[in-house]
C-alpha cells in the first residue's frame, strides 16, 4: 500500500453487506439459503465473518440477489487485503525515547518490566 492510499481503520467483511441487503430486502438468511441453495449455516457463518465468500457463494448471491459476483469477490479480497495491513500495523511498534525522572529505581524497573519498556538506567 502506497502512502497515497487510504489506509482502512477497520476491515469490514462482505458479510456485513449480505446482512444489510437481507434487511433492505426484508429477507431472512433461511430464504436467502433457500433462494442461493446454500446451506443456512454457511449464510450465518458468511454473515457473521467467520467464512469467506468463496467463488461459488459469490455466483449464488448473483443469482439469488442481482448483484455482480465479481464484487462479492472483490469485496472479499478488500477485506483479506485491510486484514493483512491492519494485522501488520498492529505488529508495528514504534520506539520512542523518553526520559522519566525517578528517585526511585526499584518502581522504574517495575514500571518497565510490566509494561514491556526498554530501559537504560
Amino acid at each position: 500500500m502506497s502512502n497515497t492510499e487510504q489506509k482502512p481503520f477497520i476491515a469490514t467483511h462482505p458479510g456485513e453487506l449480505i446482512k444489510d441487503e437481507l434487511k433492505a430486502r426484508g429477507l431472512t438468511q433461511k430464504r436467502l439459503a433457500e433462494m442461493t441453495g446454500l446451506k443456512a449455516s454457511v449464510i450465518s457463518e458468511t454473515i457473521t465473518g467467520k467464512r469467506a465468500v468463496s467463488l461459488n457463494m459469490a455466483v449464488a448471491l448473483e443469482k439469488a440477489l442481482g448483484i455482480p459476483a465479481d464484487m462479492w469477490m472483490n469485496l472479499q479480497t478488500q477485506y483479506n487485503l485491510d486484514t493483512a495491513f491492519l494485522a501488520e500495523r498492529e505488529n508495528q511498534r514504534e520506539t520512542i525515547p523518553v526520559t522519566i525522572p525517578v528517585r526511585d529505581r526499584n518502581l522504574l524497573k517495575e514500571i518497565v518490566r510490566k509494561f514491556g519498556w526498554a530501559c537504560i538506567l
